[in-house]
């Protein structure tokens, strides 16, 4: 569904590659074809700490990202040991411009590695907006007593948290997590919302299809989360 004023403030989805098919030799392969896309604003930025076996000896090692930005720093590529990332941040313009993000990320990732291999995908979102604290209960805004929230929260008008999961990836082929946090102890009251969507990926796997069913996975869910007052008086109604 679309609304006049989403709440979206981020979708973003991660390509899990194959082990050993984006080695941080091969970023120089990819980021070149990011920057003829247009991604032309390059950062390197750490990513973390990896463990090597050297000789028997655990050895850590700092891991590196990339980051390609488009002018306006609002679509966004990442390029990791492993993973290809492609996010659409700020205002959020529809899920067919986040496709079309994704196509171009995706299409220079291929022109940059050959054939590519992905063990998953995993499509993420976060929602965030901010309401009077004298307006504020839970019942309000979220759908409790429903399909997903206890009614123990209904009137509920302090700060909590709500984290929801099922599935593990390398079992189930699949994990779903919700995380819901209401921090209350100032005004405005801010609440995000943020959901992930993972699938493992079989060879023949339509990456498209997988992606799309992912996005109605997620909107359903976000659905099942809120009350009919967000939809019309945070979210503006939906769009005609």
């Amino acid at each position: 569904m679309s609304y006049r004023k989403p709440t979206l403030t981020e979708t973003y989805a991660e390509l899990h590659l194959a082990p050993e098919t984006l080695t941080e030799a091969r970023f120089f392969d990819v980021v070149p074809k990011l920057r003829e896309a247009g991604f032309t604003e390059i950062e390197l930025v750490p990513a973390g700490l990896s463990v090597q076996i050297r000789a028997g000896h655990a050895v850590p090692r700092e891991t590196q990202r990339v980051r390609c930005w488009k002018p306006g720093r609002k679509e966004l590529t990442q390029v990791g040991e492993d993973l290809f990332v492609v996010n659409l941040t700020g205002d959020y313009p529809g899920w067919q411009a986040f496709v079309g993000l994704f196509n171009v990320g995706r299409a220079a990732l291929e022109a940059g590695l050959g054939a590519v291999t992905l063990r998953s995908v995993n499509l993420l979102t976060i929602d965030r907006f901010r309401v009077p604290k004298k307006e504020f209960a839970a019942s309000k805004y979220l759908d409790t007593g429903g399909s997903l929230i206890p009614q123990w929260y209904e009137e509920c008008k302090e700060s909590f948290d709500i984290d929801l999961g099922r599935g593990i990836l390398e079992v189930d082929g699949r994990n779903r997590q919700v995380h819901v946090k209401v921090h209350a102890a100032s005004d405005p009251v801010n609440v995000t919302f943020q959901a992930n969507f993972h699938d493992r990926v079989a060879e023949d796997t339509d990456l498209e299809k997988l992606l799309e069913r992912l996005h109605h996975e997620s909107n359903e869910t976000f659905e099942a989360f809120i009350t009919d007052h967000m939809r019309k008086d945070v979210m503006g109604g939906l769009l005609l």
